[in-house]
This record gives C-alpha cells, structure tokens and sequence, in this order.
C-alpha cells in the first residue's frame, strides 16, 4: 500500500485554497473525484490573469491546484443530478467545498446534512473568514482575507513604501496546507472510531498564524511596517553587496553571534564594545541603527561572491534574495523535486511545484495534468449502473457533461535536472 490509496476524496470546490488539498490528496495516491459544474470550475478562466495563455486541453492555469484527480461534471441542482452525486459521495472518505453554507445548505451539502447521511464522512471546508463574527458569510479570496485584512500587503514592504503586490494565490496555498492537516487528523480519527468529522479552515486565520511575531512584537512596542535600517537585530537583517546582490543573514542570537559576523566583515573596531554587545542593551541605547548603518557600509566594500565564500568559511547562515528566474533555474530545486518538468502539447516544456510533503511509501509521485470539464463523467455513471441510453438523455437534459472530444493520452511530469531557458536571464 502506498501513502493513501484505497482513500476516495470528493472536490466539489473551486479556485485554489481548497482544490489545493485534494491535490495534496491525490499526490499521497488517493483516488480523488473532482465533480464541477457543467461550465467547469471558474479557475479554469484565471490563466490569463496570471499571464497563462487559456486553453480548453491544456490549462497551465487551472492544473496548479488540480493535478492527479477524475473529473466528473454534474449539475447538482436538478435532483437526477444530485443523486449521482450523493452516490459518488456515499462511497467516499472525504468531502471537501469551499462553498458557503447559505448555498451548502441550499443544495443539501452541509456537513448537518451530510454528516446524517454518511457518518462515517470526513466533511472539509475552505472559508474565507471563520464560522463566527460578522464576516461569516462574506466573500473571501487571497488577496483580501489572507494579503490585505491578515495585514501582509502592508507590513511585508519597507516602511514608507505602497502596499506590496503579494505573490496570486500565496495564501491559498498555505491554507491548502492547514486543509489538509485537518483532513488527516480527522481520517485518523474516523479510522480509530468509524466516525466523521467536520474540518474547518479559513484564510483570514491562516494568515494570521503565519502573522504571530508582528501580532506579538506590536504589543510590545515594534512598530509595522518596518524599516530595514532599524531592525532589532542587526545579524537577522537583509544587506546589498557592492556589485547590488541584495542578501539576507540569519543569526538572531545576536548576542551569541555578533563578534563572529563583525570579524568576518571587517568590523574588528565593534568588538568589546559595551554599548553594541547585546540586543536588551539595543533597547535601551538605540544603538542597533548605528552598527546596522556599519554593516551595509562594510558589504558595500565586496561584491556577493566574496562574501559568499566568507560565509560558508565562517557557517554563517545567509542566502541570495531570489528572483523568480533564480528560482528556476536553481539546481537545490531540481535535485529535491520541488521544480519538474511537465509537458504539453500546445505549450511545450513548462515547470511546475510539486507538493512539499513526502511520503517513503509514494517517494515522488506520479503526477498528471488536468482533463477538460466532464472527461470521466461517462465512466462514473457506468460504474454506478446507468446506462448508455440514460447517459444520454441526462447529458441532454443538462444534468450532466460528457466529454465529446478524443482520448486523451496526457504526459506525466518528468523529473530531470534541466532548466527552463528563460530569454535574456543572466543568473
């Protein structure tokens, strides 16, 4: 047995955050069943916001959050089309939506209703905001309840400068993450006492998990957004080399660590000075902006190679601040099978990330690209005793979709070490 197989997970859900966890799911070897609307998940029209050129076949945009699953599109509206979909339900583990519970509760999906039906059900939501308080039953995306309201947007930039354009979907994916966790906390628990669960996660508290430090430090006095010119912690602080290679490093033992990076760095004169040898004294003297001032003086002087050989002598931990063409061509990701390779037919090589948990069992998974709305619609119904006659009809009466096109023969992803070429990229 590898990972999760012999798990059906049901993805009646839309976007990112959510469809993020059954894709998690499917990469552990579960059989995840992702039933859509007749028009298909809306991510499927968000590539070209994103720059990604649409296509009805092959959808960079949409396979992001949608690798490794089936596709069934139904119209749960009309009863016929419900009750399909109570049988795809009946004989899974897990549900996950991020559909709001005025409409859940609507069609008969919510986990009360559910959870009656299939006890055994672990039943998972993705929500914008929590299941109290005034935003209960509000709108919520990435970009307002993770990026503006759980405060990124404006305390990630330097102080003085406009909010920061966060990367699309950023805390969509750390929910995905937070989703999932729950769901297998609750399958474990359904497998030691036969019973469901209800699993909830929301955007608004994710960020704000991620948020802890400024959340807490504020209480104490830091202000936010901050400047890099007047960090607490001089040796914990991004710095620009001489040749204009922006870097961080990362000692926030200052005062453990401090003489180290000074003697490193040229700044033999610092060391033994009372008033620059420990971070409570910083509190007190303010003297943190004048040896943060010393430091970017003293890295101006070389250019990043130089200090890069000096930190690995002295195992100082730093990193280059990457661009995205540094990410993509950085062998670290590669070789980890972070980055790989997926083919397609209309748009060629193209890299994506895989998944970030590994399971010994699975190793690195096998991964598949997404299939237009309604590929394996037809395959289910037959599995479930309808037949070609009532297919019919139920895909001409709009209960159903039916993928009319050709068998499609998908390339699975590729892991290989070789780069993207990206024109005119100068790592």
């Amino acid at each position: 047995m590898k990972g999760l197989e012999g798990i059906r997970v049901i993805d009646f859900s839309q976007y990112v955050a959510a469809p993020a966890c059954p894709r998690i799911l499917g990469e552990m070897c579960a059989d995840v069943i992702k039933i859509e609307p007749l028009t298909g998940d809306e991510q499927r029209t968000q590539g070209a916001s994103y720059g990604m050129i649409p296509d009805e076949i092959e959808n960079r945009g949409y396979d992001q959050a949608n690798t490794n699953k089936k596709w069934v599109s139904i119209n749960v509206k009309h009863p016929e089309g419900m009750n399909f979909a109570l049988k795809l339900i009946g004989d899974a583990d897990i549900f996950v939506t991020n559909m709001r519970d005025g409409a859940l509760k609507r069609l008969g999906l919510d986990y009360e209703t559910l959870s009656k039906k299939f006890p055994q059900l672990v039943w998972a939501q993705a929500r914008g905001y929590g299941e109290r308080g005034p935003m209960k039953d509000a709108k919520g995306f990435d970009a307002t309840s993770y990026s503006a309201r759980g405060g990124y947007a404006l305390n990630c930039p330097q102080k003085g400068d406009a909010p920061a354009n966060m990367p699309v979907a950023i805390g969509d994916w750390n929910a995905s993450m937070a989703l999932t966790s729950g769901v297998l906390a609750a399958l474990v628990r359904r497998l030691k006492t036969g019973k469901g669960d209800r699993v909830s996660v929301n955007l608004y508290h994710v960020a704000l998990w991620g948020m802890q430090i400024p959340i807490i430090s504020r209480q104490d006095g830091l202000e936010y957004p901050k400047s890099r010119k007047t960090m607490p912690c001089p040796t914990n602080n991004s710095y620009c080399s001489k040749d204009g290679i922006w870097f961080i490093i990362c000692f926030g033992h200052y005062n453990k660590y401090h003489e180290l990076v000074f003697r490193t760095i040229g700044l033999d004169d610092l060391i033994g000075q009372k008033d620059v040898e420990s971070l409570e004294g910083f509190q007190e003297n303010g003297k943190h902006v004048y040896v943060i001032k010393r430091m970017e003086e003293a890295f101006r002087q070389k250019n990043y190679a130089e200090w890069e050989k000096l930190f690995l002598e002295n195992d100082i931990p730093f990193e280059k601040c990457f661009s995205v063409d540094d990410i993509l061509a950085d062998e670290e990701a590669y070789a980890n099978d972070a980055l790989r390779h997926f083919h397609y037919d209309r748009f060629g090589d193209k890299v994506m990330p895989t998944t970030p948990i590994r399971l010994w069992s699975v190793g690195d998974p096998d991964i598949w690209i997404a299939k237009p709305v309604g590929y394996d619609t037809k395959t289910y119904m037959l599995q479930y005793g309808y037949n070609e006659d009532e297919i019919s009809k139920l895909a001409k009466d709009g209960v159903v979709k039916i993928y009319a096109g050709e068998p499609l023969q998908f390339h699975k992803a590729e892991k290989t070490s070789a780069k993207i070429p990206l024109p005119g990229y100068n790592p």
